[in-house]
């Protein structure tokens, strides 16, 4: 439901009358609305380390280069988002569910910058700039999604009226850089994988220096 609908859309009122559940029931089961937000969120993060593992085949190795171990953290966290657009509202805040699963997810990433000399609170600083950089680039998918559902144009349709617009102001003129953009974004729908990947290597090879 939160999926398809997004979280906002999620209570417990919806769910018991979608599901034909009575209300009673699921309070007394799930107690809140953060309660049920809160065991998705656990659902989700246990089901993408384990589903990252068994792609692998076996448990990250215990000698993993802390820059492959914070890319494949990176990577399975990034999956989460692309698979459940809402998770990143519920996760972009300072006060996110604290529950077993995101906890270990955190215990990883700081030990890992923990091993290359840092201390917990320089490992913790840098965990939270690894963590922003993953959603704030996840926040340009929920931005997208909901700017094409809102607009019914799709992004190559905006990007090449916008360019039409800049080329009558003059804006191509003097931004020369546009005019090579629009090669591309003229052809393309909005890849945030791209960008996403082209970023992360370069930003974690940046976090992992003791500088």
């Amino acid at each position: 439901m939160a999926d398809t609908r997004g979280i906002r859309a999620l209570t417990l009122r919806t769910l018991a009358r979608d599901r034909g559940i009575a209300m009673s029931a699921l309070q007394h089961d799930l107690g809140s609305r953060d309660r049920l937000v809160a065991l998705m969120v656990q659902q989700i993060f246990r089901e993408s380390t384990s589903q990252s593992r068994s792609q692998d085949g076996e448990d990250a190795p215990v000698d993993e280069e802390p820059v492959d171990a914070l890319l494949r953290s990176a990577d399975e966290e990034w999956q989460a988002y692309r698979a459940h657009p809402w998770l990143v509202e519920v996760m972009t805040t300072t006060r996110p569910p604290l529950v077993p699963a995101v906890l270990a997810s955190v215990q990883a990433v700081i030990g890992t910058f923990m091993r290359v000399g840092l201390d917990s609170g320089e490992a913790f600083n840098r965990y939270l700039a690894l963590s922003a950089y993953v959603q704030g680039m996840a926040t340009l998918l929920t931005a997208e999604r909901q700017e094409s559902d809102r607009t019914g144009t799709s992004y190559r349709s905006w990007w090449l009226d916008q360019f039409r617009a800049m080329g009558r102001s003059g804006a191509t003129t003097r931004h020369p850089w546009l005019t090579e953009l629009s090669a591309t974004r003229s052809q393309e729908s909005f890849h945030a994988d791209a960008a996403f990947y082209d970023g992360l290597p370069r930003i974690v090879h940046g976090l992992v220096t003791s500088d």
